[in-house]
């Protein structure tokens, strides 16, 4: 799909095609095709109440944190959203297939594979497609597009007096995707979802660069997860937030020193 759609939602009749369209694909090629077919009817398109115009293309090679941009810019073209609507599989499934389908095709290629014939069947399910129905955050924020829009949503703090948003409301968003393991140890972990502990383990990372390993955040969340066991770390303040986080760093760093002795 050479030109770029303006984003629009699918019916969820158009989700449950391309669902069966999957299921019945031998390669990869013919399901693309087949996903062509069902976005380009009009009948299985939905227009949003508001136009939002073409989006600029989104930045698809280069380093593994290729999405520190790519996500700002998604969030910016889609705006603040209900967050009903920003759990509709409708919504990013068109967006994957349709607007970003550029994008997708070079981030999550779908390479059809001797050795395992299924891979490129549970990459579309993981990253390029969601069901109708209940969707966790944890699927949320591993679709292509929809990772993009969330991480963004939850991170954005253009309020914020202290820390490294101060200047910049999307610095949190360019910290999380740093990496992709450094994603997934923060939004993975239920306490990863209180925003003033992201805020204080994204401070916490970007004071220490490139010392703030993915091995290293982990177990710094593991370690706030362990505590959240046995006591609410939600209703701490910053001041006992940050503490915890010094506590946390304190023992990843043992941690790897005990690794490495």
């Amino acid at each position: 799909m050479t030109k770029v759609p303006e984003v629009r939602a699918l019916t969820e009749s158009a989700v449950l095609d391309l669902f069966a369209q999957l299921e019945s694909a031998s390669e990869p090629e013919v399901f693309l095709a087949s996903a062509n077919a069902i976005l380009t009817k009009t009948d299985n398109q939905l227009a949003l109440p508001v136009s939002l115009g073409v989006p600029d293309m989104l930045k698809a090679t280069g380093t593994r944190a290729v999405d520190i941009e790519n996500a700002p810019c998604v969030h910016e073209y889609l705006g603040e959203l209900k967050l009903a609507n920003a759990a509709d599989a409708r919504l990013w499934n068109y967006l994957a297939f349709g607007t970003y389908r550029t994008y997708m095709e070079a981030r999550w290629p779908l390479l059809a594979s001797d050795s395992d014939r299924d891979a490129w069947k549970r990459r579309v399910k993981d990253r390029w497609m969601l069901p109708i129905g209940s969707i966790t955050r944890g699927r949320l924020v591993r679709h292509g597009i929809a990772r993009l829009w969330w991480v963004a949503h939850l991170t954005y703090s253009p309020h914020a007096t202290e820390g490294i948003a101060k200047d910049d409301p999307y610095a949190y968003t360019r910290e999380v995707f740093r990496s992709e393991d450094r994603l997934n140890a923060i939004f993975d972990r239920e306490v990863g979802a209180f925003p003033h502990v992201r805020a204080a383990v994204l401070d916490h990372a970007a004071n220490l660069g490139a010392e703030a390993t993915d091995k290293y955040l982990h177990r710094v969340m593991q370690y706030l997860t362990l505590v959240h066991g046995y006591r609410d770390v939600g209703a701490l303040d910053a001041e006992g937030i940050n503490n915890l986080v010094s506590l946390a760093a304190a023992h990843a760093l043992a941690g790897a020193q005990a690794t490495n002795a």
